[in-house]
């Protein structure tokens, strides 16, 4: 055995930290300190040591004693047991050397009134804090919305794909956590009615619960970390300068205009979401393109259905007004919205799984501009 253990316990598996120090007394060693869910232990010759741990009284600052507690511990004292540490949870009692202590709990109704009750009424309202904040968040995004929020951006990063990951994970184990809190104290009240012990939890249960308690807000801030980091991970490219002919992103040239180097390239994304986009400037506008390439079909449904909306949002970032596509079947093409503003047009369509949105001072009902469109977009990254 080593002297460090990890043995971080929530509120209603004390009983199950008390069975792991007992085995751990038996084989010879001590506890010393328990910190932060982190114990040390040290060896011990005593083969007479035994540990009792029970609940604090909720909302207790655990380096504050008060003269009622110091009355207690003196009681505990006296019945062969010393305190050997506490934490916001718990105290951890050790029997003294060459004594024969008396049981702590004799009266499992008293206990469950006393410490039990009010414990895990406590635990169960501090389980809901992270569904209720995720409540908070949802609402505070309702009321003050962003310009432009699209659900799919998620799987442009890596880094925000796991941090979805891990919130919904950390939801489900909160109110699973919820659900047990409650039905653990039902069968804590019915023992305790029945004058019978308190229910002690499984003890690879009660270790599982306080490893994930330890754990996810850990994971969590390491993956909102990388959520901010946008490049870990993806391929990102961001030039102020047009790099040529390496991204199926349609350009002033392909559409018959004098080749220019004046632009902006991006090129970001995961496997599941690739996006570009581009601007080529010329001397009577630009022409802007917006590429997606999704890995499922049904997101790029809703890449198309978002893009086709965002044009008629007026707090979006545009080159024009807003303006509403139209469905059209005349471009041959089953998925495809166009705008016609007399000397300007905007071209949206879907073709498998890639989305593709173009706009610029062209017609793009032109056989042979729409031809270039098309083989432009179709090229291998």
């Amino acid at each position: 055995m080593l002297p460090f253990v990890y043995l971080n316990y929530l509120a209603p598996d004390a009983k199950a930290l008390e069975a792991v120090l007992n085995r751990r007394a038996a084989a010879g060693w001590a506890l010393q300190w328990l910190f932060g869910g982190l114990a040390f232990f040290r060896r011990t010759e005593r083969t007479d040591l035994r540990y009792c741990v029970e609940l604090r009284p909720p909302k207790r600052d655990p380096d504050e004693l008060g003269e009622s507690d110091q009355d207690y511990l003196d009681l505990c004292e006296d019945a062969g047991w010393e305190l050997v540490d506490q934490t916001a949870t718990f105290r951890i009692f050790a029997s003294k050397a060459g004594a024969d202590p008396l049981p702590l709990q004799t009266d499992s109704a008293l206990d469950y009134e006393e410490h039990w009750k009010a414990a895990l009424r406590e635990a169960r309202g501090n389980a809901l804090g992270f569904p209720l904040l995720l409540a908070i968040q949802l609402l505070l995004r309702q009321l003050f919305p962003r310009e432009v929020f699209h659900w799919w951006e998620i799987f442009l990063s890596t880094g925000s794909m796991v941090l979805l990951f891990l919130l919904a994970a950390a939801l489900v184990w909160e109110l699973g956590y919820f659900a047990f809190l409650g039905r653990f104290r039902r069968l804590c009240r019915r023992a305790a009615e029945a004058g019978e012990d308190l229910p002690v939890p499984r003890p690879w249960a009660a270790r599982l619960r306080g490893l994930a308690e330890g754990l996810w807000l850990p994971l969590l801030v390491l993956a909102l970390v990388l959520s901010i980091l946008p490049d870990l991970g993806n391929d990102r490219i961001n030039a102020v300068t047009y790099p040529g002919d390496e991204y199926p992103l349609v350009r002033a040239e392909d559409l018959g205009f004098l080749r220019s180097d004046s632009g902006y390239l991006l090129w970001e994304g995961t496997d599941p979401l690739r996006h570009g986009e581009s601007l080529t400037y010329m001397r009577d506008g630009m022409v802007r393109s917006v590429y997606y390439a999704c890995r499922w079909e049904w997101l790029a449904e809703a890449v198309a259905d978002s893009l086709v909306k965002e044009e008629q949002n007026d707090k979006a970032m545009h080159f024009h007004d807003p303006i509403t596509l139209s469905p059209t079947t005349e471009l041959g093409l089953t998925h495809c919205w166009l705008y016609d503003g007399g000397d300007w047009q905007s071209l949206l369509f879907r073709l498998g799984n890639v989305v593709v949105s173009v706009e610029g001072p062209v017609d793009f009902t032109d056989p042979d501009i729409l031809s270039a469109v098309l083989e432009r977009v179709d090229q291998e990254v």
